[in-house]
């Protein structure tokens, strides 16, 4: 079957201006015998405007601006039509074209639409499967990539097929040079889109994963800890030093560092996943964030601070723990608030967070003491060893005594010429 003729134009509306002098551009789509005009969503001054070419002259910022995005959406809508053309030998019409470049189309909903119906989908699950504190994150990645359409494509909703490859680099590119995200932070962003695609591709919403050919980009960083002399330290506050629940935040810090439990496991624990078994107290627990279970030996040190919190539930934590649970521990927010404090009252140059105290736990507690890696991974409650390497760093210390250890033996080895 013939193609059908198919004609983009873009036009300047003269006899409209904005208080800015400027004028809107307009564009015309003609396929066949249809026609159907719309907004190209930007305007220029007119005397810029080029009739014969389309675009505007000079090489001004504005003029680079407008004539790349009027680049790029007559890429875009080029590139609806001949996807058109491969799918069916039916007429295809103007009006269909527009609907897909610009705005929803009656066989699908928009990409906004599925993430609100996807974070919904996330939320009933909450407590459950999920936790409250991704689904903020989430919360936060759809403001995002709202903000992203509407400063895209000036429209407040796009086609969920047009999440393709480069629609990923768009965002890609925005969290970059629009919002200053660093690297860890805009890959963070994508893999909650990276998941999302996935879950409307496979559910059939989608033709293709356009993640398939796309790797997200991670840097990677250097484990930060504390030293076990600085955790001395912060164990050795007086009760005049520390105010209110500034005590509950250190203790439950300290807590962590013994047992290597992120901030919600350590929410999360309760009787039940304290053992007793070969004349020593184990925790066993699976991790809320993947559900591999930890084996974790409970020193007595961390068994007293069990001891000293049980049963204490109380309506001035900002999340009351549940009957059952063994600690309460504060918001995460206001743990490290408290934190920043107690490093001050130390001496302590870095900026503490909770989650430090895990890498305390892996690096300083265990890996510099001797014990071996595979050890180390069945504690955190990693399902491969190459995750618990990225997450524990070997201090110089343990590698001194490493090398002591061998120093008898290379005193045998004499150079020879």
């Amino acid at each position: 079957m013939e193609k059908e003729k198919f004609k983009l134009l873009f036009y300047l509306k003269r006899g409209t201006q904005d208080k800015n002098g400027k004028s809107p551009i307009m564009g015309r789509i003609s396929a066949g015998s249809s026609m159907v005009q719309f907004s190209c969503k930007c305007s220029c001054t007119p005397r810029l405007w080029d009739s014969r070419k389309n675009r505007l002259l000079g090489k001004s910022a504005e003029a680079v601006s407008v004539n790349k995005e009027l680049d790029r959406l007559q890429v875009s809508i080029h590139k609806v039509y001949e996807s058109l053309s491969g799918k069916s030998d039916a007429p295809i019409t103007a009006e269909r074209v527009r609907e897909l470049v610009f705005g929803l189309n009656s066989e699908s909903q928009g990409l906004l639409y599925h993430t609100d119906e996807y974070i919904d989908r996330f939320r009933e699950r909450v407590g459950i499967d999920r936790s409250e504190r991704r689904l903020k994150c989430l919360l936060l990645f759809h403001k995002h990539l709202a903000n992203f359409v509407r400063y895209r494509y000036r429209v407040e909703d796009i086609p969920v097929q047009k999440a393709d490859i480069a629609f990923i680099k768009d965002l890609e590119d925005y969290f970059a040079k629009e919002k200053g995200f660093k690297l860890n932070t805009s890959a963070g962003y994508l893999s909650m889109l990276a998941s999302l695609l996935k879950d409307l591709h496979k559910r059939h919403i989608i033709d293709t994963y356009p993640f398939i050919n796309h790797s997200i980009r991670w840097e990677a960083g250097t484990p930060r800890y504390i030293t076990r002399e600085e955790v001395s330290r912060i164990a050795a506050l007086g009760e005049d030093e520390l105010q209110g629940y500034e005590k509950v935040s250190r203790d439950m810090f300290l807590f962590s560092c013994l047992t290597g439990l992120s901030y919600t496991d350590v929410y999360h624990l309760t009787e039940q996943h304290i053992f007793h078994e070969a004349g020593m107290t184990w925790i066993r627990k699976p991790r809320i964030k993947t559900g591999n279970v930890c084996h974790i030996p409970l020193l007595p040190e961390a068994a007293a601070i069990i001891k000293r919190y049980r049963g204490i539930h109380t309506r001035a934590f900002r999340h009351e723990p549940p009957k059952g649970y063994l600690l309460p521990i504060p918001g995460c927010d206001t743990v490290n608030i408290h934190l920043k404090k107690i490093a001050r009252l130390c001496g302590i140059q870095k900026t503490l967070t909770y989650h430090m105290a895990r890498h305390t736990f892996a690096s300083q507690m265990t890996l510099s003491e001797g014990v071996s890696i595979e050890s180390v991974s069945k504690m955190l409650g990693h399902s491969q060893i190459k995750t618990t390497q990225v997450y524990a760093e070997t201090s110089p210390e343990r590698v001194f005594l490493d090398i002591e250890k061998i120093l008898p033996q290379l005193a045998h080895y004499q150079l020879t010429n």
